[in-house]
């Protein structure tokens, strides 16, 4: 079980051991969850806060549920790399990068597209991102209902049947079946960015693949750790999953802030 993260004390070995590595969630981490996704945007803190932490050497970088587009545009941060679609797409040096077993799924998804049509409940919203198709329910009146009507939207349609199925807050996905992840991202890319040390950020069920990224890099000798920005709309299984947890946006502007004032130097 996570405990809460009230000083940097615990972090401080991880901070030291530089260049440090910030592997953070856009939505729900660093920016405020509304009821309009195209709405979002990171708080203006958190920004300042991480454009501070690369101009001091940290390697930050942003990873989401969105497309990359999206990430950049929501996010705003010259200087970062980005991995979108839960790690399916990277951007790093000013350029995308894609593996071509994603490719294949871009069709199949607008196979499952046309299948699906129109769910008939209000409030319901589908995101194209390309190889991912994300079925929203934030402004339904009866959550209940909407997130049922999606799930046998899905179950009917017979091209989805190759893709996974995966839920968030307030949102179902349909994922291709590759062994790609949050987690499997933050792996790769903290070899490309050459970091020493590196700490997570989330506050969805698709982090705890990021939390288990971080084991990973522990296991390979890497100093790291987990942080969870707690809500009340959060699954248990978040806590169960990571080493420590704040509250909210504000607790990760805290947090970004505390490893500002820690770094060497």
């Amino acid at each position: 079980m996570a405990a809460e993260l009230t000083s940097i004390e615990p972090l401080r070995a991880i901070i030291q051991a530089q260049p440090l590595g910030i592997f953070s969630d856009i939505d729900g981490t660093l920016a405020p969850i509304v009821r309009d996704p195209a709405a979002a945007a990171i708080s203006p803190r958190a920004k300042e806060l991480l454009e501070r932490l690369m101009s001091h050497g940290v390697r930050v970088a942003l990873v989401s549920g969105r497309e990359i587009e999206a990430a950049r545009r929501i996010a705003g941060l010259e200087g970062a790399v980005y991995a979108g679609n839960h790690g399916l797409h990277l951007w790093l040096n000013g350029r995308e990068e894609t593996t071509e077993a994603v490719e294949a799924y871009v069709a199949l998804a607008r196979e499952v597209l046309a299948q699906v049509g129109d769910i008939r409940h209000r409030g319901v919203a589908v995101e194209d991102k390309g190889p991912v198709l994300a079925f929203h329910y934030r402004k339904a009146d009866d959550e209940t209902t909407a997130r049922k009507a999606i799930m046998s939207a899905i179950k009917s349609a017979p091209g989805a049947a190759p893709f996974g199925v995966y839920e968030g807050r307030k949102v179902i996905e349909l994922r291709p079946p590759l062994e790609i992840n949050k987690g499997t991202a933050i792996v790769h890319l903290a070899e490309r960015l050459g970091i020493r040390s590196a700490i997570a950020i989330g506050d969805d069920m698709t982090d705890i693949d990021m939390f288990r990224g971080i084991e990973a890099l522990r296991e390979a000798g890497l100093p790291g750790a987990s942080v969870a920005a707690w809500s009340d709309e959060a699954s248990p299984d978040l806590l169960d999953a990571t080493e420590y947890f704040v509250t909210g946006v504000p607790g990760v502007e805290w947090l970004l802030e505390e490893i500002l004032r820690d770094l060497p130097g």
